[in-house]
């Protein structure tokens, strides 16, 4: 069995590196004009960017100036973080007496009031990071056929049963590539099961041969949502007394912990829908670890328990595998979280490393996995050339 770690160049040039999705981003809402999608393109977009460049906050400021998006999500996040801490207080304070309430209260209600506007835009950008990574993935089917999609098609050509694909990338290029050659698909694929139906109006089961390729996306995918705990039939709310019937409940096995949203698949070229969310959902509920230093996998914060499974997954394929290559993925020194998957996981003997970037190659990946210091540096079509 074979690992493969994909970072962002891997899916380069159909999707840009990552300091180049905030200028992609941008260049995505100006394109859609005057939509509405949970905000307003043509006048939060432009109020974002520009609340970016004159900030009083020197950080937000220069990582606008950089066009470096996990840098703004990260300062995004720490103001996001000190408020949900103040609010928490409040209830630490309630063992202490009214006093202490009620100064804990004035405290969160100023600290609102002076970086409320923080997560205000915060959500702009992880709406406008969403809306771009799903209408990409509708546009892929049309332009999947162009020799950008050269490299991704022979790699998933080379790709073999039991083989396992770990990515850091959001986007659903591997998954395509490996659909068309009959390796892998949605129902087992991503490493939960997942239950298709024929429509959101014919219940009827549909199948899929067993993907004989896991895909293994460590920071969610376009297109994931959290999945609903009720059958789309059922209504909660109607009085029933009792214990809740098994049959009242999703479709989806109980351990599975997300679904996949209808424009996804369609963009997948599948018309069939997930049989727990047939529509698409109502609410913001989307599985996706937006770039940041401050990432919430697990444990406290507002996390889908799909990572657990995932990373120990990961780390079980590099583990077990008799090689192991990262292509493409730089290993930023602030995502320690992966820093700690490919240092226990790899192993130097049986792991490669693909990337141009001779820096990255250095000073990430040589004291990581005792990488001798001259190793070449490769891009993906180089890397695919040099193998028999």
């Amino acid at each position: 069995m074979r690992a493969y770690v994909l970072g962002a160049g891997a899916s380069c040039p159909i999707y840009p590196l990552g300091g180049g999705l905030f200028q992609a981003i941008d260049d995505h809402i100006k394109r859609c004009g005057p939509c509405f999608d949970r905000f307003h393109y043509e006048t939060d977009w432009p109020n974002l960017k520009e609340w970016l460049a004159k900030n009083s906050n020197p950080l937000l400021r220069q990582a606008y100036r950089n066009g470096n998006i996990e840098q703004i999500f990260t300062v995004l996040d720490l103001a996001e973080g000190l408020i949900s801490d103040s609010l928490s207080d409040i209830f630490i304070a309630s063992k202490n007496g009214a006093a202490a309430v009620r100064a804990a209260e004035a405290s969160h209600d100023s600290l609102t009031n002076e970086i409320g506007e923080y997560r205000r835009q915060r959500n702009i950008l992880l709406w406008a990071m969403e809306a771009f990574f799903l209408d990409h993935n509708d546009d892929d089917f049309k332009n999947f056929g162009s020799d950008d999609w050269k490299d991704l098609r022979e790699f998933a050509a080379r790709l073999q049963a039991g083989d396992v694909v770990i990515t850091f990338n959001y986007d659903s290029t591997v998954e395509r590539v490996l659909l068309d050659l009959g390796k892998w698909a949605p129902p087992d694929g991503y490493g939960p099961d997942i239950v298709l139906q024929k429509n959101e109006y014919d219940e009827t089961p549909v199948t899929f041969l067993p993907s004989a390729v896991k895909v293994l996306h460590l920071h969610g995918a376009v297109g994931w949502y959290e999945k609903p705990a009720f059958s789309p039939s059922f209504d909660p709310t109607s009085g029933a007394e009792g214990a809740t019937p098994r049959t009242s409940l999703s479709k989806v096995p109980l351990e599975t912990e997300i679904a996949l949203d209808p424009l996804l698949l369609r963009g997948l070229g599948i018309h069939n829908v997930d049989a727990c969310l047939p529509s698409r959902p109502p609410n913001e509920s989307q599985i996706m670890l937006h770039p940041s230093f401050l990432k919430v996998y697990g444990g406290e914060g507002r996390a889908n328990p799909i990572f657990s499974r995932l990373w120990k997954d990961a780390l079980n394929a590099l583990k077990s595998a008799d090689e192991v290559t990262i292509i493409g993925y730089s290993l930023p020194s602030a995502d320690s979280a992966a820093w700690t998957l490919l240092h226990t996981g790899c192993e130097r003997g049986k792991t490669v490393v693909v990337n141009p970037n001779k820096s990255v190659l250095m000073n990430q990946y040589a004291n990581l996995l005792k990488i001798p210091m001259l190793v070449t540096p490769m891009t993906m079509h180089k890397w695919l050339d040099s193998k028999p």
